[in-house]
């Protein structure tokens, strides 16, 4: 196909720095008696000059705000994925242990304590008790209050930071579950300075508050795991203030100045331990309508926000990614769009200055017909190359398929010849003995594997097309009697006990030449298994498998060495081969998985405790088809 004919050409000497000393000097030309003529093409080229530096700016600006904007929407959606992830890890956390304090209701111990407060060996039975229940739950601490607020019993009160014996009235936790009968409240412990999320269940006793089960959950966990996160993340209490975040520095911070009542109640609860709540100093962009909203930090750092609530809407679960890496593909994307337009404005440029050169045009012309004509000729040159390469990686395709194709004839035909050999040395010492009954035995054996050497020649095609030989009912018994006979030999000279257990009236769609050809293969690998060890045994099973009345399972295990996992994974391929150099090739496996698979069935390989087994499945003949063939 000829090329576009401006490929090869020759274009006119036009750049920026020609272009713009053009424009200038018609700018700055010398004033004439033509004055008005001169400064009406000055303002033309002055205006030209001043649409093509504003249409570089504004594509520019256009593609870094289009790049940038479907980048943050892009962040935001990402983000959004990770913080509905982090979300459901939190609140599932959380409402594990919503249960734990509403089990000491079931307790008497609990009731009597709440009774004998002052009890000192009914406190540490039912700390002892609570101790038990919380190393199974997991929660940080597990304690009981009075009705007046005092911790009586708690999971850690041989700890030194343990609340027994202390007044924790002033917690939101505790009024509130005397108020409703539950309360929640993060805090940092006044005894054991650690932060945890405190959930409170009244316990009643006819109606009548006695006092408070509590549970701390402590919620670093999730602290540390954010640092590994994509971004930063924040979560914030309905104060508005951080109570975990994946930075130190952001850490029990309000987002915004607190209200003086805020910090009255903030004195009385102490959720805060001494933190001095500085602000965090934030600038929020608020987003525009379907936008996403964005912070500025006091350092300058531009984050992508966004946030999800959670605990019953009680926290806001916040996520932040930083915009610098967007907006730096963003300044690149607009970079690379104003170099297209300067192209384009360039390529007009030089559109106006072609239709003011019509006479070097003609010139350019016929250095462009013999550019392509020079061009056409490389073309059909280079494609003439390219064929000859075509025709040589053909040759060498041929090539490599005849070698392989080559190396399976020679396997295939090995087991066969092998027994041909054995039998016609048999024939000769029994025509030498005078055994002539024998001698003809061993001839009509000879006649039967030539003619086996026929069919299998004419069955070794199935590599590259589909066999012409109808598949039809095999019986399997038959099949594996006349591999058998062709491997007696191998057999009998390594003494190794072949043991076969066969279902009579089994027959499977095959053919009956490629069956003991799959089969062959399978036992003389079996065989090649057991040489070189001491029990030497191989053992043939064929029965219907179980679970599958319409499929054969013939199984064949030896007692040789295990497969290497390696060389399991990839038994099939060709060339595969555990056998030393000149012993094998590695096709009998892949020629047998090709047959096998020809008949509708597969074969599989295994390791035993104490071998290896190969399985052929087979699909079953149906009754019918297997009368036909045994008429």
């Amino acid at each position: 196909m000829r090329e576009p004919s401006f490929a090869m050409a020759r274009a006119p000497r036009f750049d920026l720095v020609h272009t713009m000393t053009e424009l200038a000097s018609l700018v700055s030309v010398k004033r004439s008696p033509q004055a008005g003529s001169v400064n009406s093409t000055s303002m033309r080229w002055l205006a030209r000059r001043t649409a093509a530096t504003a249409l570089v700016v504004a594509a520019s600006w256009l593609g870094y705000a289009v790049a940038f904007h479907r980048g943050l929407d892009h962040l935001h959606m990402a983000a959004h994925q990770r913080l509905a992830v982090e979300a459901a890890r939190l609140d599932g956390y959380l409402s594990r242990f919503e249960y734990l304090p509403s089990l000491l209701e079931t307790s008497p111990s609990v009731f009597r304590l709440l009774s004998n407060p002052d009890d000192a060996a009914l406190q540490q039975s039912v700390s002892r008790y609570l101790k038990s229940i919380n190393l199974l739950a997991g929660a940080d601490n597990l304690y009981v209050l009075g009705a007046s607020g005092k911790a009586l019993a708690a999971a850690d009160f041989e700890d030194p930071g343990t609340p027994v014996g202390r007044n924790l009235s002033y917690r939101p936790y505790v009024s509130e579950a005397l108020a409703s009968g539950r309360g929640g409240f993060f805090g940092v412990g006044i005894t054991s300075a650690r932060a945890g999320y405190y959930l409170s269940y009244a316990l009643k006793d006819g109606g009548a508050n006695k006092g408070i089960a509590a549970v701390k959950v402590n919620l670093g966990s999730f602290e540390r795991g954010w640092r590994d996160l994509e971004g930063d993340a924040l979560l914030v209490d309905e104060r508005g203030v951080t109570i975990l975040a994946s930075r130190d520095e952001w850490r029990y911070r309000p987002t915004a100045p607190l209200s003086p009542d805020m910090r009255d109640e903030i004195a009385r609860s102490k959720p805060y331990a001494d933190y001095d709540l500085r602000p965090l100093g934030w600038t929020i962009v608020a987003p525009s309508e379907g936008g996403t909203a964005r912070i500025t930090t006091d350092n300058g750092t531009a984050y992508t926000l966004s946030e999800l609530p959670i605990n019953r809407g009680l926290w806001r679960l916040v996520l932040l990614d930083d915009e610098a890496p967007i907006r730096q593909t963003a300044l690149i994307i607009g970079a690379v769009s104003g170099l297209v337009a300067v192209v384009a404005v360039l390529a007009l440029g030089l559109v106006v200055q072609r239709r003011r050169e019509i006479r070097q045009r003609l010139a350019n012309q016929a250095a462009l017909q013999a550019a392509n004509d020079q061009l056409e000729t490389r073309v059909q040159d280079r494609t003439a190359e390219l064929r000859a390469a075509q025709d040589e990686l053909v040759h060498a395709g041929k090539l490599a398929a005849l070698g392989q194709m080559s190396a399976g004839i020679v396997h295939e035909l090995n087991q066969p010849l092998a027994a041909l050999q054995t039998a016609a040395d048999n024939a000769i010492l029994l025509v030498d003995r005078g055994a002539v009954s024998d001698a003809r035995g061993n001839l009509t054996r000879i006649g039967e594997l030539v003619r086996r050497l026929g069919r299998l020649t004419g069955q070794l095609r199935v590599f590259a097309y589909k066999s012409s030989s109808p598949l039809d009912a095999v019986s399997v018994e038959q099949a594996v009697s006349e591999v058998l006979k062709i491997l007696a030999a191998r057999v009998k000279e390594g003494s190794v006990s072949v043991v076969t257990d066969i279902d009579g009236d089994l027959n499977v769609v095959a053919d009956q030449t490629r069956l003991e050809q799959l089969l062959c293969n399978i036992v003389a690998n079996a065989l090649d298994a057991v040489e070189g060890i001491e029990r030497k045994s191989i053992v043939i099973r064929a029965a219907r498998e179980e679970g599958h009345s319409a499929r054969c399972r013939i199984a064949i295990s030896n007692s040789g060495p295990a497969i290497a996992s390696d060389v399991l994974k990839r038994m099939f391929e060709p060339f595969v081969t555990t056998k030393p150099a000149g012993k094998g090739l590695g096709l009998g496996l892949m020629l047998s998985n090709h047959i096998a698979r020809s008949f509708g069935g597969e074969l599989l390989a295994r390791n035993l405790p104490n071998g290896a087994e190969f399985v052929v499945i087979l699909r079953l003949a149906d009754v019918t088809e297997a009368a036909s063939h045994g008429r």
